[in-house]
Parts: structure tokens; sequence; C-alpha cells
């Protein structure tokens, strides 16, 4: 209940002071009358009943006859594209054996590509940070260093 002078009467009686501390004579009336309560709304009361269906995909799936078929069309389709792939594959491999490259030296020199690209990236992480304690740009560091900048 409210008790005169921006209080609130607790369940003992006593008076407790309102939100920002004020007691008594010390609140202006303003803060003793309630807000009034906003007509509008989040979401107009029309709407309101639909917000709660189903969810509707966009997708349209065909129906079951025509599934079926298309869908066994479409697998036959990338099998056959699956087994062109593998024979173009394999005959590039055939023919980089040919050339004298090894399987196991590619794989190596994969793994050494990887390796340079991951010390490169710590590196330009490193000159970045160093550019932006010393107030400078990377160029500026890439010339200090004498690295060239398509590196």
């Amino acid at each position: 209940m409210l008790g005169g002078g921006g209080t609130v009467e607790s369940p003992s009686g006593a008076g407790v002071p309102l939100a920002g501390g004020c007691v008594g004579a010390q609140c202006p009336s303003s803060s003793l009358t309630p807000r009034p309560r906003s007509a509008l709304r989040r979401t107009p009361l029309g709407i309101r009943g639909r917000c709660n269906s189903g969810f509707k995909s966009p997708v349209q799936s065909p129906s079951v006859g025509e599934s079926s078929a298309a869908h066994d069309g479409n697998l036959q389709r990338e099998i056959l594209d699956l087994k062109d792939k593998e024979v173009s594959l394999n005959n590039e491999i055939e023919q980089l054996e040919a050339e004298g490259y090894c399987v196991e030296e590619l794989d190596k020199h994969i793994s050494l590509l990887h390796e340079y690209n991951e010390l490169k990236d710590t590196g330009q992480m490193l000159l970045g940070r160093l550019a932006v304690l010393r107030g400078v740009t990377t160029k500026d560091l890439y010339a200090e260093f004498g690295l060239d900048l398509d590196d």
C-alpha cells in the first residue's frame, strides 16, 4: 500500500522509501504518480494468434511419386560424374608418375608448404604488432628489415 510522502508500507507497518531513496516531503510529486502503460504493443493483437503456428519451409518438397524417380535419376547421374572424376584423377596421377613425381614426395612438399605458410602468418602477425607499437605501417617495417613487399 502507498503511504504518505513516497513510502510503501511494509507488512510490519513501517514506512519503506520508494526507489530513489526519498521519504516524505523530499520526494517530488511526480514520483508518486504511476507511469501510464503504453498503448503500443510489440505484436498487433490480430497477428498474435499466428505467431505460435508451425514453421512452414519455403522449400517445396516434390510429391512422393515423382520424388523417387527423380531422386534415382539424380543419384545415377551423380555416380557417373564421380566415376568420370575418378578416372580423370587416376590419369593425372599416372601422368605425374610418368614425369618422375612420387606421391610420397608430393606429400612431403605439401606438408612443408603448410609449415612455411604457418611461419609466414606468424611473422606477419609479429610485424603487425610491432608496427602498432611503433606507430608505423607494416610497409615501413618491411623496408627497415629489408623484406620484399611481394614476399
